[in-house]
């Protein structure tokens, strides 16, 4: 019988595989936060004028960044994503590098090892490309709303701050809340509730009208509304459509008519530069709980 190796031969072994080639097509370094590439070269660290996303030609910052996830929970994720006719398996190992945490990105071209039984190869690039769509917007919607969730606002606002700071920019937050909810539940029911802030996400969805902005359900009855590059002004434009909008609209339940309205809060610095997130979520959450205190249905700033 054929005795076990021992635990050299097993080293030698494995380092004599080129286990990263067959295990990866491209390797890199990115700061995820600031969405570069960083080249490491004799123990200097080095930030490239590329964005990591530019791989997936899809000209913005990727909704499901695991490596933003990796960052920030310090744990490795995995995802599918595809690159024209492409598709790859991306694994983020965050990492330690001379004090600042960086993320690893390991992509494997796995086009030709999955298995599905189409005959018609247009079908299969389809079908595979609309899988992951949904599968990287499931990891970042609100099962209730269809808007964004809290794990988006944790990882898609840091972006947005350091990407305004850096540009000298504005950035305007905008958070929202449901006057009386809880009214609604109790004569309603839960049910006619959940139909209430599904057309709440709608009605403020629609009232956004560029495209960078973005709105997440912050919890319960309560939304948050990032807008990028705007100043007050704007978010007051938009704050006031969204309340007005919504005091105008009726949702109905059991031929029953529900009319709600909502307070907001409007937070709009006049630099980014030393603000946290933590300080732009409060700052916002005091104008809205101020909007609640001089009579909720307004909107202060």
């Amino acid at each position: 019988m054929k005795q076990p190796e021992t635990k050299k031969e097993t080293g030698e072994y494995l380092n004599g595989l080129d286990l990263l080639d067959k295990i990866s097509d491209i390797t890199r370094i990115v700061d995820p936060v600031k969405k570069r590439v960083i080249r490491y070269h004799n123990s200097e660290i080095d930030v490239e004028e590329i964005r990591c996303f530019d791989f997936w030609g899809k000209n913005k910052v990727c909704d499901n960044c695991i490596s933003m996830r990796a960052y920030h929970e310090n744990t490795t994720y995995v995802k599918i994503e595809y690159n024209k006719d492409k598709i790859y398996m991306i694994t983020a190992v965050p990492h330690s590098l001379d004090g600042r945490r960086i993320v690893i990105e390991i992509l494997k071209d796995i086009t030709n090892s999955y298995v599905l039984d189409f005959k018609n190869d247009a079908v299969v690039d389809q079908t595979i490309h609309m899988l992951i769509d949904n599968m990287n917007k499931l990891a970042f919607s609100d099962s209730l709303t269809g808007l964004y969730n809290r794990r988006y606002i944790t990882e898609k606002l840091p972006v947005d701050l350091l990407n305004t700071a850096l540009s000298s920019t504005h950035l305007s937050l905008i958070m929202a809340d449901i006057d009386h909810f809880k009214k609604v539940n109790d004569d309603y029911g839960h049910v006619a509730g959940d139909d209430t802030l599904q057309n709440a996400a709608r009605i403020f969805t629609g009232c956004l009208k560029r495209e960078s902005d973005w709105i997440a359900r912050y919890g319960g009855e309560e939304f948050l509304i990032c807008m990028p590059g705007a100043d007050l002004e704007a978010a007051k434009k938009a704050a006031q459509r969204m309340r007005q909008a919504l005091e105008d609209a009726v949702t109905v339940f059991e031929e029953k008519e529900i009319r709600v309205t909502a307070s907001f809060g409007i937070y709009s610095p006049e630099s980014t530069i030393n603000e946290s997130v933590e300080e732009l979520l409060k700052h916002a959450d005091e104008k809205l709980y101020q909007a609640k205190r001089n009579g909720r249905n307004r909107v202060e700033y």
